[in-house]
């Protein structure tokens, strides 16, 4: 039996793209995707405002502004990168310690490290139970031959109606291309009523 150049061609497109479709774990350390979402539609519906300060290698600004649902979503676009730790290559990467007693208050901690992880730790500082969680801190790092980079993300929450609501996040770290010299960056905002 012959087959046409173009069925071969167009079988072996399919199964390309079948093969390079990322695969969800049904493994998940925990949703991020999930709160950025809520977060972004709680910040939306209450009609919050952004206090935000930027610094790059000593160049400042600062900015407050009413943002839009698309606004919020890209202002926090770069807390969705901490779902890389529910990949499938991650599964078994992460040590897990719960509940850890954070010395400087009253919260109790849980984190997750990996040495050999773009997000090397992530720590969630909670309140008596996980449901109350009160801040997110993570570091990301990337490395290659031509740039290194280093992140460190933070989000803190306070409750309302029962659910953490956003009022405060920092991303923090340096990028360094090769033959060129490091950028110190830190971008802060504060979200008031």
């Amino acid at each position: 039996m012959k087959t046409s150049p173009y069925g071969n061609w167009l079988l072996l497109f399919f199964f390309t793209v079948a093969c390079s479709q990322d695969q969800k774990s049904t493994h998940i350390y925990f949703d991020f995707e999930g709160l950025i979402d809520d977060q972004i539609n709680q910040l939306s519906q209450r009609c919050r405002v952004l206090d935000k300060m930027a610094d790059m290698d000593g160049v400042k600004s600062d900015s407050t502004f009413l943002p839009s649902t698309k606004g919020w979503t890209t202002e926090l676009e770069i807390f969705r990168e901490l779902e890389l730790i529910n990949k499938p290559t991650y599964k078994d990467a992460y040590a897990i310690t719960d509940p850890v007693e954070d010395t400087k208050s009253n919260l109790l901690i849980r984190q997750y490290t990996a040495a050999s992880a773009p997000v090397s730790f992530v720590k969630f500082y909670y309140q008596d139970q996980f449901s109350r969680l009160r801040k997110i801190k993570a570091t990301m790092s990337q490395r290659n031959y031509l740039f290194s980079t280093q992140r460190q993300l933070v989000m803190e929450f306070d409750e309302e109606d029962g659910k953490p609501l956003l009022i405060r996040y920092s991303v923090n770290g340096f990028q360094k291309m090769i033959l060129s010299d490091t950028v110190r960056f830190s971008v802060q905002g504060q979200i008031d009523w």
